[in-house]
């Protein structure tokens, strides 16, 4: 698949300014994943990119998903990871340092993909078909680590030093738009399973299933893949669930979970 970066040359510009400048008009607002990932297939060819956020009580939930060719595959995999795997990560004890540490001003991370990965949590990372490599960057912030992981398929092949170097110019930014996103999107207080919310009991399995999946980071797009549904049944069923919720965004979603 293409992601528009020749290998091994400096991605263009003027359309990455363009995207740069989407993912801060979205800041706080859903369409915002679509432009992080935008920004990340373009500037390094990413095949494949998870965020989490790693919190207090041991917790690990995901914000966004994405791999445009396997997002059900994706998705079950963020899902393991969070359900427990996380505790298996080589990079579990740094990001367990981190949090204790508590310094939500601190510098992003860049982490590499370990050498002493046990071959059962290798298994599981790379349960896809055409998967080569994977990057890490750590993001300290109040309360909370998000932890973006970002894979290169076979056909780019492995990160390169070049890559990486871009990567590491761009951590400030990338950074920032998360940090800045996900305060506002996510108020620290978000309970994390939404599963526990009351307000989710009126809706019909369908209704609940995607409101899960949006609160989880899941864009429409991808929540609708992940229920294997077309985009117009998923709107349908947003729609439905909002009005019987009495709200009219996610955001007004997340503070009804708040509320329990």
């Amino acid at each position: 698949m293409s992601t528009g970066v020749p290998e091994n040359r400096e991605p263009d510009w003027p359309p990455l300014m363009a995207i740069l400048a989407d993912c801060v008009a979205e800041l706080g607002d859903e369409a915002f994943a679509d432009h992080l990932t935008a920004l990340l297939r373009h500037s390094l060819g990413v095949e494949q990119c998870i965020l989490f956020t790693y919190t207090s009580g041991d917790v690990m939930s995901y914000l966004l998903v994405d791999n445009s060719r396997y997002p059900k595959v994706a998705g079950r995999l963020a899902r393991l990871y969070a359900g427990g795997l996380f505790r298996q990560d080589p990079n579990y004890p740094r990001l367990r340092q981190l949090l204790q540490a508590d310094d939500g001003r601190a510098d992003p991370e860049l982490i590499t993909m370990p050498e002493d990965m046990s071959p059962a949590y290798r298994s599981h990372l790379f349960a896809f078909p055409d998967l080569a490599d994977k990057a890490s960057v750590v993001i300290p912030a109040p309360g909370a680590i998000y932890y973006l992981n970002l894979y290169r398929d076979l056909a780019r092949g492995p990160f390169s030093r070049q890559d990486l170097e871009r990567l590491q110019a761009l951590m400030p930014l990338i950074a920032s738009l998360i940090r800045r996103h996900y305060r506002k999107a996510r108020p620290p207080t978000l309970p994390a399973r939404h599963e526990d919310a009351k307000a989710l009991q009126a809706l019909s399995r369908r209704e609940r299933e995607l409101c899960l999946l949006l609160l989880h980071g899941h864009t429409l797009k991808t929540a609708a893949a992940e229920l294997d549904i077309a985009l117009s049944t998923a709107e349908t069923f947003r729609k439905r669930a909002y009005a019987k919720l009495g709200v009219r965004s996610k955001a007004r979603l997340v503070a009804l979970c708040q509320k329990g």
